[in-house]
């Protein structure tokens, strides 16, 4: 096998390494420590009514959300549950494209790149996660304001 070869397959392997790396701490994070900058967390369900603990923007426990929805509309209790419950998961995907961002911006300063390229190929990168995520939010916050008591 040529070197050049060989170079190609290390630059393979080494990008497959922090792919796994960043997806395990990006699971740690939105998982196990539950980190959910100004996310929601169901604290209690009872019948129809639901708690929810909110959290700000450091991720630190805010204030408590008691929701009740209106009569023939139980089904917004079980949506709001639903929702805060993906949560995690839209998390998990925002960590992993920010830390993936961040390791080939910092490839690319490496390399000399421009720090237009940089900035631009992060942000094309970010957005989706951050749409999809504030998207996921505002939904939430959505059906809070309709029917908090």
């Amino acid at each position: 096998m040529s070197e050049e070869m060989l170079t190609k397959i290390r630059r393979v392997l080494l990008y497959i390494a922090f792919l796994i790396i960043a997806t395990s701490i990006a699971y740690v994070i939105a998982y196990p420590l539950g980190y959910s900058p100004l996310g929601y967390d169901v604290i209690d369900t009872n019948g129809d009514t639901v708690v929810l603990q909110s959290f700000n923007i450091l991720g630190v426990e805010d204030e408590k959300v008691t929701y009740q929805p209106e009569e023939d509309e139980e089904w917004r209790a079980g949506l709001l549950t639903d929702l805060v419950g993906y949560l995690q998961q839209e998390y998990f995907f925002f960590f992993t494209t920010l830390l993936v961002g961040m390791f080939w911006g910092v490839l690319d300063f490496i390399r000399k790149k421009s720090w237009v390229r940089v900035v631009l190929q992060f942000g094309l990168l970010f957005i989706v996660p951050a749409v999809s995520l504030n998207k996921h939010l505002n939904d939430i916050k959505e059906i809070l304001q309709n029917y908090s008591i």
